[in-house]
């Protein structure tokens, strides 16, 4: 995807919304262009990431090495989203960003969907490994799919010689769901486009007044995660310059943003990081299963939210039940890609735990779209620094490889500074 497309894409979600905000009317009757839009990445995010995890399960080949580089990317996932939602707990009892917000001043968003959807932690266990995968895939259970997708990559691979032809159908397949994937964003401009102007033209700025605080300290701890803990994750843990080689993929963070989808700018995401020294086989499960299982964004948005929801309520809560939030998002932030206004059911499982009124889930409803694009392109990054990290792990990362993409970026921009590449 070139960075014209991202700078379409981003030019389109801006006119749109000023469409929308000066012709409300147009903007919410263009609304099923948007839902064309929405189908069209939803058709293909299953199978993108299907055969992806089957090529790179495969590519793993040992199941004890791939129990090892599973269980190192889960603990990696674990120890970044509690950092992060403490931030965004941090965050939000310094700046109290629920106080003095007016129920009744402040437009309810919809959340009728996310009423309708349940989490249980139990069954969605249970459930991981699916009875039928047709009917995984038709319920979009992501997790399911990536199980699935796991096991059967490692039994091609256990065949050996006999499992070379059906590894190369599946990276056929793969290469093939990348180059669709590619199409699908051509109409990305006009989709988004249709969004917000649909968003503007239903809500208008009266909406997003009321809530300007939560937005702004979501919005600030996600730039936190981005300038300040990633940076430091990077260069302390991991030692790679964070700056220099993140620059490169501004372009997906952008599409991610505009089109609040990171799984649109996976076959990129896996392109980049092998270019960078991650081994193919790590990049292309890591990443994928960062898509339903390390939404970084998402975690810092929750707690934010969590705390906003109880603060709109007037509720002090004590050190023990921020902890408790704290574990409780931890578990159920996990494994809900697939799940219809997934952040929002989170959201309403957390408020009914601690007995909060709804009312506060439903005002941000009402906003979720702008919180959703900047958590959504936060995602972008944080799938790419896990696959970094599982790789560093496992010994398997090319320095060469990421010295060889920074003089290539450096030659391709003078002005972007000098030093050693690593």
């Amino acid at each position: 995807m070139s960075k014209r497309l991202a700078l379409f894409i981003f030019a389109g979600l801006v006119l749109g919304a000023i469409v929308g905000l000066i012709f409300p009317g147009f903007g919410v009757a263009i609304q099923p262009l948007g839902t064309m839009f929405i189908n069209l990445v939803e058709m293909v995010i299953l199978p993108v990431v299907f055969f992806a995890i089957v090529v790179g399960a495969a590519g793993v080949a040992d199941i004890k090495r791939m129990g090892k580089i599973g269980l190192k990317t889960i603990v990696w996932f674990e120890v970044i989203t509690t950092v992060i939602i403490l931030i965004g707990i941090l965050l939000a009892d310094l700046l109290q960003p629920g106080t003095g917000v007016q129920v009744a001043s402040a437009k309810a968003g919809d959340i009728t969907v996310a009423k309708q959807q349940k989490i249980d932690i139990i069954n969605m266990i249970v459930n991981i490994p699916p009875k039928n995968v047709i009917d995984a895939f038709q319920k979009d259970a992501v997790v399911s799919v990536v199980f699935f997708a796991a096991m059967l990559g490692l039994a091609i691979a256990s065949v050996k010689e006999k499992g070379k032809p059906v590894l190369a159908v599946f990276e056929g397949l793969m290469q093939a769901s990348f180059t669709l994937i590619r199409w699908v964003m051509h109409a990305a401009p006009v989709g988004v486009f249709a969004l917000a102007a649909y968003a503007a033209g239903k809500y208008g700025y009266k909406v997003f007044l009321p809530l300007a605080k939560v937005i702004l300290v979501t919005y600030l701890g996600l730039a936190i995660v981005v300038f300040v803990l990633f940076p430091l994750v990077c260069r302390l843990v991991l030692r790679v310059p964070f700056f220099k080689v993140f620059w490169g993929i501004v372009d997906l963070f952008l599409i991610a943003f505009s089109s609040t989808s990171s799984e649109v700018v996976l076959p990129q995401l896996i392109e980049f990081a092998e270019r960078i020294g991650v081994p193919r086989s790590i990049a292309a499960f890591v990443i994928p299963l960062g898509i339903s299982w390390n939404a970084d964004g998402t975690s810092l948005y929750l707690s934010v939210g969590s705390l906003f929801v109880a603060q709109v309520a007037g509720l002090h809560l004590t050190l023990g039940q921020q902890i408790t939030m704290i574990l409780i998002l931890i578990v159920t932030s996990k494994g809900i890609a697939g799940v219809p206004m997934a952040g929002l059911v989170v959201l309403l499982t957390t408020a009914t735990a601690f007995g909060l009124p709804i009312q506060g889930v439903a005002l941000l409803a009402a906003v979720d779209r702008v919180m959703d694009m900047a958590r959504t392109g936060v995602n972008v990054f944080g799938h790419s620094v896990a696959a970094i990290a599982v790789a560093k792990w496992e010994r398997e990362f090319d320095h060469g490889k990421l010295a060889a993409y920074i003089a290539s970026r450096s030659k391709a921009a003078p002005a972007a500074g000098g030093g050693k590449a690593v």
